[in-house]
């Protein structure tokens, strides 16, 4: 069945981080585009304790626009979970999320939504921009969350995993519902439903400022997206040490038959080959460690119950989704 006809109300949702010189921007092209397609829309900002204007941008704009909402958080919580607190608050029967840099083009906005109404056996439409204007670094670790996430998730073939993304409000109750203090948002969609399809979309240069991504973040990011919602990385490091066992029997096997077997042995044969062997299991058992301790702190995180966010004030009523104001 073809929806192309149904216009539902679509909720746009946007975490906000010192971007109060192009916000209004941001709203203006949101507005433009939305209205020019024809889709009745809100648009949610989410304020992640930004410590520049941000926050009184929004304000300023939810005044003019009754199609904008704001939510100011009282704690820097991430992109992930500010867009969850964003997610909590619609009402739409799509849901759109972006950034807010305006390197994701409002006006393929109206492209995503259409592709998702007119397929009603997909759950999710991601863009994929063909032609990303991030910068080397940037491209490189998004490529290795790509990979990890097809292996690790089973991510479909041909689907980009960007943060643009719309989907249906099932699929968002669902993804809401977990419990993760760190809920990483394409993780949990490919956990949740394989009906998924990509739409390939412009990406455009940043208005101003710079990215926040750096090295160490994206490090961090790639080690949460793994470790906060997988346990393959346990599963492989318990086979490594099964395979490590295994080849020490063979080697020890093979020493002792050399020993009984083999004349005029040299006192320093091997030595090399233990020595390398030391380094090899001495640095895997450190990483072993290592991979325990990111998991045993996100325990920590989990048991601690410290809420996802707080919300310290919005621009409007808070929406029946959610009763609650920390999560």
């Amino acid at each position: 069945m073809n929806n192309s006809q149904h216009k539902p109300l679509v909720s746009i949702v946007v975490p906000c981080f010192q971007s109060s010189q192009w916000l209004d921007q941001l709203a203006s092209e949101v507005k433009h585009a939305m209205v020019e397609a024809g889709f009745s829309y809100e648009l949610i900002l989410v304020n992640d304790c930004s410590p520049d204007d941000t926050w009184n941008t929004i304000e300023n704009i939810t005044a003019n626009d009754d199609n904008v909402r704001g939510i100011d958080l009282v704690f820097n919580t991430g992109q992930y979970r500010s867009t969850i607190c964003g997610l909590l608050q619609t009402r739409g029967e799509i849901i759109v999320t972006m950034d807010d840099d305006l390197q994701q083009p409002p006006r393929e906005l109206p492209k995503l939504v259409q592709a998702l109404l007119d397929d009603d056996t997909t759950d999710c439409v991601i863009a994929s921009f063909d032609n990303k204007k991030h910068n080397l670094l940037r491209n490189l670790g998004t490529g290795i969350m790509d990979l990890l996430f097809r292996v690790i998730y089973k991510k479909p073939r041909g689907i980009r995993s960007t943060s643009m993304r719309a989907m249906r409000q099932p699929l968002v109750t669902a993804i809401s519902e977990y419990s993760t203090i760190n809920p990483n948002i394409n993780p949990l969609i490919f956990q949740t439903t394989n009906r998924i399809k990509s739409v390939s979309v412009e990406h455009q240069e940043r208005v101003a400022g710079k990215s926040g991504y750096g090295i160490l973040r994206l490090m961090t990011l790639m080690i949460d997206n793994v470790v906060s919602v997988s346990t393959l990385p346990l599963k492989c490091i318990s086979m490594i040490g099964f395979l490590a066992a295994l080849a020490s029997l063979v080697l020890g096997t093979f020493y002792v038959l050399q020993y009984f077997f083999t004349e005029n042995i040299k006192s320093d044969t091997g030595f090399m080959t233990q020595v390398l062997l030391i380094i090899f299991f001495g640095g895997t058992t450190l990483f072993a460690i290592g991979l325990l301790g990111e998991y045993i702190i996100r325990i920590l995180e989990e048991v601690r119950g410290r809420p996802r966010f707080v919300i310290r004030q919005t621009t409007t009523v808070e929406s029946p989704n959610d009763p609650s104001a920390e999560v």
